[in-house]
């Protein structure tokens, strides 16, 4: 997924739209330049925060509290496994052209509070250097 992801830098860098982009990726996979991973792969988000888009069509970056395990799964869907997204049981969140979709597992409250509280003193730091790094007092996440 790496090169994917260099090459979308690149074409970005270059001036392509976003459609050019996706449109240029979904060629790339379907020519053979782009390789679904091997095997089974797994992601440890366990962060105390993310900036990212809250949602697959979302415009609006968000800085949010969501550890989560993010497991390889080319070509399934939410109805392969009974997902819905945003769920406390696995959800698929589709990653773009190609089949390299991931499996999102969320953390559990008492491991999410335990992340929140080990890191309280980088969350303060963070929030200090760049206000968009804060978190509300009273939620999980801002804009």
């Amino acid at each position: 997924m790496l090169p994917v992801w260099m090459d979308v830098a690149q074409m970005r860098a270059r001036g392509l739209t976003p459609k050019q982009v996706y449109a240029e990726t979904t060629k790339r996979f379907d020519d053979g330049t782009y390789q679904k991973p091997a095997h089974s792969g797994i992601s440890y988000m366990t962060a105390p925060l993310m900036r990212s888009y809250p949602a697959p069509n979302a415009t609006d970056v968000m800085t949010m509290t969501l550890p989560h395990y993010m497991f390889y799964a080319p070509s399934v869907k939410n109805t392969d496994i009974g997902g819905e997204p945003g769920s406390q049981y696995p959800f698929v969140l589709p990653q773009g052209p190609g089949p390299h979709d991931v499996i999102i597992l969320l953390i559990g409250e008492t491991e999410k509070a335990k992340i929140l509280a080990e890191s309280a003193d980088l969350l303060k730091e963070l929030c200090t250097y760049r206000k968009y790094l804060c978190l509300n007092a009273g939620s999980d996440e801002q804009h």
